[in-house]
Formats: C-alpha cells, structure tokens, sequence
C-alpha cells in the first residue's frame, strides 16, 4: 500500500515536472518576443530623440514630454523582464523540487506568458506611433526650413535698419525693445520652447513673428538712413 502510494506521489510530481518545463518553454518563448518589442520601442524612442536639439524649430518641449512618457512603461517591462529571469534562474534544475512549489513556479510562467501577451502589443503600438512621430518631425524640417531662413533674414534686415536709423531717430529705441522682444521669441521657436497647439502649426508661430518683423520695419523712419 505505501509502495503504490509512493509510487503514484512520484508519477504526480513527474508529471507536475513536465508541465513546468513546458510551460517554462513557453514563458520563454513569449520572453523572447517581449524583449524585441522592448528594443524596437527604444529603437524607435531614440530616433525620435536624434531629431531634436539642432535649433531648426521642431517643438523639442512637446516632443520630450511625448518621450518621457514611454519611461513609465520602459520601467513596468524592465521590472517584468528582471522578474523573470530571477524565476527563471532560479528553476533551470527541477531537482529536490516538492509538488507545491514545482505547481506554484508553473502558475507563475503561466502568468508571465499571458501578460507577455498583452504586454508586446502595446509596446508595438507605442514603437509604430514613434516612427509615425518620427517621420512627422523630418516632414516639418523641411516645411519650416524655408520661412525659418527667412525670417531670420528679415530679423537681420530689421536690426541694420534700426542701426542705420540712427538714436536721434523718432521712436528708434521702441522700435528696438520691440525687435529684441522678437529676437527672445524666434530664438525660443528655433530652440523648440513652445507647446504645440491643436489649431496652431510651428510654421504659423513663424509666419507670426515675421509679420511683426515687417510691422517694425515700416515703422522705421526711413529718412534716417
């Protein structure tokens, strides 16, 4: 009787053995397809990041709001990812393991490989919206490049007739405040200091200070100079 007994217990934590391994495999596997969607997302988060900080007027403070909200989930699947791998470390030999615990590692690779599941969509989506993001970004360099050099030439234009106009020059001196008024907000635009309104592009923050630019060269008395 205890020998039949001794010999079903061991059938039951045999089997028990094999469905951990399998599921194991499984858990690996979907491992394996989370890292990938965790370096395709980075991937995709650092080309964005390449685009910015070259002064040329992409909305660098919209952006990296955009980009640090992807650290929240980077550190959910860093976490998940560590987890795993301490588990899985932990039961690459089934040897001397009892029943409750061979069933209670098999509920946790389980687990990992469902939420595995839900998980690398997601960060698929997250990786697609930041490449849409990205080739959004390179489409407005070249949209803003034009009126950007422009609008610097005018700013240029602006300051030598000023200059030429002379300090006896009517109004000279508010006419000055108002152009370095506009200087402070071309350089906030070229550095991408701004957010990013539904109903307003960068292109028309640009068409804005180059009309006020105009305004302040009419202004200047031109039988100064």
């Amino acid at each position: 009787m205890w020998g039949r007994r001794r010999n079903a217990e061991a059938r039951l934590l045999t089997e028990a053995g094999e469905t951990l391994a399998y599921v194991m495999q499984v858990a690996e596997d979907a491992h394996e397809l989370l890292r990938g969607a965790r370096v395709r997302l980075e991937d995709a988060h650092n080309q964005v990041s390449a685009t910015l900080g070259f002064g040329d007027g992409l909305p660098v403070n919209t952006v990296r709001t955009q980009l640090a909200q992807s650290q929240a989930t980077w550190d959910s699947v860093d976490s998940m990812i560590a987890t795993y791998e301490d588990m899985r470390a932990t039961w690459c030999d089934l040897a001397d393991a009892d029943f409750e615990a061979i069933k209670s590692a098999a509920e946790f690779f389980t687990e990992y490989s469902q939420n595995c599941a839900s998980v690398v969509p997601d960060l698929e989506g997250a990786t697609d919206s930041f490449i849409g993001l990205r080739d959004t970004l390179l489409g407005l360099r070249d949209k803003v490049a034009p009126i950007r050099t422009r609008v610097h030439a005018a700013m240029a234009a602006a300051a030598d007739e000023l200059a030429w106009a002379g300090p006896a020059a009517q109004g000279r001196f508010a006419l000055e405040a108002r152009l370095n008024a506009v200087g402070d907000r071309l350089r906030a635009l070229d550095a991408g200091h701004i957010e990013v309104e539904a109903d307003r592009k960068v292109t028309d923050w640009y068409r804005d200070v180059e009309r006020e630019i105009a305004e302040i060269r009419d202004a200047v008395p031109r039988s100064a100079y």
